[in-house]
């Protein structure tokens, strides 16, 4: 009995040591074993590339740092989530997909510049955000992730947020945020007509290869923007956490009340 044992002991040292000598390397190259709260899963993430914010990856359902950030923010302060009526403008990415998978009262929109408001395309309803066809408090949440630094009139955005918001709901949302500065404002509508005030910079679009134009860097006073706009009250959520993948530059979450 006594070998049996001391071959068992054997054996699960090798197999520690394997098992260490695996996690140095991946330490090593940038990897880091974790848990996902998007795959409520075991996993590992990586470096896809040297722009963390989007490409610390996780190797199950490939998301990125602000969209785990969002969605543990959003398991934390608000639990019950999945019984909620949620409204997620310009959804994308394995965030968006548990929410439609898990939440029974979720409603996806895009904005489709061709389609009437109100109407759909594949299954999904067209939204303009600053004139939203929505009834008066609709929803519990409403979800934007890297949106508003896009709108050309984001007094009006967070307005209807506000609007389509029940008492006691909230916006949660993510934009790139400079804090350290004032909020600049790279162009603006003239006459039905886009200026630009600074040279044209373009993010990722999940329904155009065009890409979105970055409109606003919001900076400092963003939090009184949204209260003069709205008049939601907003707290800022910095999560940093390696071995849930929450790492980045970029990576607060705003959680914007509507009073009750």
């Amino acid at each position: 009995m006594g070998s049996v044992t001391a071959a068992w002991a054997r054996a699960f040292s090798r197999r520690a040591r394997n098992l260490g000598t695996v996690a140095r390397h991946a330490v090593q190259r940038g990897m880091v074993w974790g848990w996902c709260p998007i795959c409520a899963r075991r996993t590992l993430f990586y470096h896809q590339g040297p722009w963390p914010r989007d490409q610390f990856r996780c190797a199950r359902c490939l998301s990125i740092p602000r969209w785990r950030a969002l969605v543990r923010v959003l398991e934390t302060h608000f639990p019950g989530w999945r019984q909620l009526a949620i409204h997620e403008s310009s959804p994308g990415g394995s965030g968006s997909a548990k929410l439609a998978r898990e939440c029974r009262g979720y409603m996806p929109t895009h904005y489709f510049p061709d389609v009437s408001p109100g109407q759909s395309r594949n299954a999904v309803r067209c939204e303009n955000l600053e004139a939203q066809t929505f009834a008066d408090e609709q929803f519990d949440l409403v979800i934007t992730q890297d949106v508003f630094e896009h709108l050309l009139n984001p007094r009006l955005g967070f307005a209807e947020i506000a609007r389509t918001l029940r008492p006691g709901g909230a916006h949660l949302f993510t934009v790139p945020w400079y804090w350290w500065k004032p909020t600049l404002t790279r162009a603006k509508l003239r006459d039905s007509q886009v200026v630009h005030l600074e040279p044209p910079e373009y993010h990722g679009n999940p329904i155009s290869a065009d890409g979105s134009l970055v409109v606003t860097e919001w900076g400092w006073d963003l939090c009184d923007f949204i209260y003069r706009s709205a008049g939601l009250t907003t707290t800022v959520i910095l999560i940093v956490d390696r071995r849930q993948g929450i790492e980045a530059e970029f990576n607060e979450v705003f959680i914007s009340r509507k009073p009750r």
